[in-house]
């Protein structure tokens, strides 16, 4: 098992808890702006709107290295794997003006005055 792999799993076990009424899954992001893929795990509690997010791993873009730590991962747990791609961003469609879930419902610079 290679260093990064290693790494993944033990912060992978330090943050999936297991938790009642939490749901978990791993979100894979290849970011073309810094050239590196990371591994993210994503965590939140029913029915709130929070979601955490714990740093999993980051490393440099390399397909072998990738894909060695993804079987890795898929070898160890059976969460489920979100992939993102910063080539591809989505907007939502209307620019946020409030989002009282997040932290944005006062004081932001963008509101229409």
């Amino acid at each position: 098992m290679i260093r990064e792999s290693r790494t993944l799993l033990a912060n992978l076990d330090k943050h999936f808890l297991r938790k009642y009424r939490w749901r978990y899954h791993i979100l894979v992001v290849d970011n073309h702006f810094y050239h590196c893929y990371s591994f993210f795990l994503q965590a939140f509690k029913y029915p709130e709107k929070l979601r955490y997010s714990y740093d999993l791993v980051e490393f440099e873009h390399n397909k072998a290295k990738y894909g060695q730590v993804l079987k890795d991962l898929k070898d160890h747990y059976n969460l489920t794997i979100e992939f993102r791609d910063t080539n591809h961003l989505v907007h939502p469609g209307t620019d946020i003006v409030f989002d009282a879930s997040h932290g944005h419902a006062f004081g932001t610079s963008y509101h229409s005055r």
